[in-house]
């Protein structure tokens, strides 16, 4: 029966193939007959046209954009339809592969049935699927089911795959490739990662960052040791999100008040004020006399808010040898720690020529509290007419 059967199919493919010379001929043929048909409709055109260059360029004009179109048309078609293909082959497979894990985890599967799976070996796409199945059901914080997936991970080599990702030259398959190894915590290729830190593209700086945190959890800030690039607030902002959710170990911040990349120090000062690391008050302080003023400015925020009494005998030292916006921070900061006692020192500023001076000081005075009300008062019934004028502003309860 299965020789009969094989048999009629091999008489089949013969007679098809026998027939496919004479199906192309006729094809030929029709496409020779069309565009003949095509040539001669335009020679009718052209002939009754009267002879007129710019009728003859309006003409071709509408004759290109015509056959644009014939062509963009189908590819266009083409190509959606690829991607419908492509993104439900993706789909089909993500769900196989999802049970197939799944399986796995419940103990009806085993990690050798996994790594036979057709298709799994060879194919390109049925790995990158695989990869992604995996990181999302390890996103469950369950310590056992990670060890699970990562040894998975492992066995099927798909290691192989993010650390050939990170060797392609576009970025974006560089990003792929750190944060598949930096989840499954492959630590092989450190030292590649984080030569990443020195690329010019910020994109991929920002990975490198977050992947370096994930793979050196002992010492999750190593990164900053060796930071020569900007450290931009963007970074910033990604690296604390980081802090917030995955409850990683915080370090001494104090460490890197020293670095000879001023953004990284600034990076430290809002740590160490958002963590409220008031044991680095001391070194915090040393920093008053930096070179840069934005730093400066980081610091006397900083020591404000770690509450840092001691520090306002230094801040009123510099004051006369600070520029402007840092003798504005230093009158603010000393109106925020409340202390009375510097109220005499607040009352001196009143008498400044500059206007921006005049009106913290008095903010500063209505901060300390009733004590500074009072003597903004007293001193508002022989002032002049400009500070009256920021008195009553500034005492003004609509405001």
């Amino acid at each position: 029966m299965s020789l009969l059967l094989e048999n009629i199919i091999d008489n089949n493919i013969q007679e098809f193939i026998r027939y496919i010379p004479d199906t192309a001929i006729a094809m030929l043929d029709y496409m020779s007959v069309t565009i003949d048909y095509i040539e001669a409709f335009f020679k009718y055109v052209f002939d009754r046209l009267p002879y007129n260059p710019l009728n003859r360029m309006i003409i071709y004009l509408i004759l290109t954009f015509l056959l644009l179109l014939a062509i963009l048309l189908p590819v266009i078609l083409l190509s959606k339809l690829y991607i419908t293909h492509k993104r439900n082959r993706y789909n089909d497979l993500y769900i196989r592969y999802s049970q197939y894990i799944i399986g796995f985890l419940i103990g009806s599967h085993t990690s050798e049935e996994i790594k036979d799976l057709e298709g799994l070996k060879a194919n390109k796409i049925h790995r990158n699927v695989m990869i992604d199945v995996l990181m999302a059901i390890d996103k469950a914080e369950n310590g056992d089911v990670s060890r699970r997936i990562r040894k998975l991970y492992m066995k099927l080599e798909l290691d192989k795959d993010s650390i050939k990702k990170i060797n392609k030259r576009a970025w974006n398959k560089k990003i792929v490739g750190i944060r598949e190894l930096s989840h499954m915590r492959v630590k092989s290729e450190n030292k590649k990662i984080i030569e990443f830190q020195q690329k010019s593209n910020e994109i991929l700086r920002i990975e490198t960052q977050i992947g370096l945190i994930k793979l050196l959890p002992f010492v999750p800030f190593a990164f900053l040791d060796s930071q020569e690039k900007p450290f931009t607030v963007w970074e910033q902002i990604n690296v604390f999100d980081l802090i917030r959710k995955k409850r990683i170990e915080i370090p001494e911040f104090v460490l890197w008040l020293n670095h000879w990349n001023d953004s990284v120090v600034m990076f430290c000062l809002d740590m160490i004020r958002v963590l409220k690391q008031k044991e680095a008050a001391p070194k915090v302080m040393e920093l008053l006399n930096h070179d840069n003023d934005l730093v400066k400015g980081k610091v006397i925020k900083t020591l404000v808010d770690l509450e840092n009494r001691e520090a306002v005998d230094k801040l009123k030292e510099i004051f006369i040898l600070e520029e402007l916006p840092n003798q504005i921070n230093i009158i603010r900061s000393i109106g925020q720690l409340g202390m009375e006692t510097e109220l005499d020192f607040l009352e001196e500023k009143l008498s400044s020529k500059e206007f921006k001076i005049k009106m913290q000081a008095c903010k500063s005075m209505v901060m300390i509290g009733d004590a500074g009300i009072n003597r903004l008062k007293e001193l508002c019934n022989d002032a002049e007419e400009e500070l009256k004028a920021i008195v009553k502003h500034v005492l003004d309860p609509r405001i």
